[in-house]
Parts: structure tokens; sequence; C-alpha cells
């Protein structure tokens, strides 16, 4: 079962050394907290805010840890409600780039 002090860890790795979109996104995590890619400069960072990013998701830890694995697929929990979008969809697009 995935933490939020895991997929930070995750998060932190797969972000390491990419390119500033210029943009924020957020993982409001079920039950744990929030995680925020902070992609507006290099280096790219992970901050455990609740300040308000260009576009939020909010998804369970199992769920953004299924999406980091990719075992599981980002549309799917769009279109069964298991992730819910709010912000600028445009952004949300841009986390291939960052995270694979």
């Amino acid at each position: 079962m995935a933490d939020i002090n895991s997929l930070e860890a995750m998060l932190t790795e797969r972000v390491a050394g990419k390119k500033a979109i210029g943009k924020t996104i957020a993982f409001r995590i079920k039950d744990e907290g929030t995680l925020r890619i902070n992609g507006k400069e290099a280096p790219v960072t992970i901050e455990r805010t609740e300040d308000k990013a260009d576009a939020t998701l909010t998804i369970s830890a199992d769920d953004l840890q299924g999406l980091l694995d990719q075992t599981i697929n980002g549309q799917t929990l769009m279109m069964t409600g298991r992730a819910k979008m709010e912000g600028n969809p445009t952004v949300v697009m841009k986390l291939r780039d960052l995270l694979l």
C-alpha cells in the first residue's frame, strides 16, 4: 500500500534532471495530503503544500503509485472517476514529459 512518503520519493526521482514546464501540478492524495510538482523553473521539485497549482488531480495513493509504475492507465482513472482533475487540462498532459 502506497503512502505519501513513498510517493514523494518516487516523484522526486522521476523529476530529477527534467526540464521546467513553466507550470505546477498538484496531486491531492486522498487521506494523505498534497504533493505538488513545481515545474516553473529548473530544477523541478516536489513540494508538500496546499498552495494553488495550475492543475490538480485528486487521486488515491494506490492509484497514483499505479500511474507512476505504469500499471494503471491515466485515461482509465479519469473515465472511471477514480481520479478527478481541476484546472488546466493541457498542463496535466505535460505529466508524461515529467514522469516518464
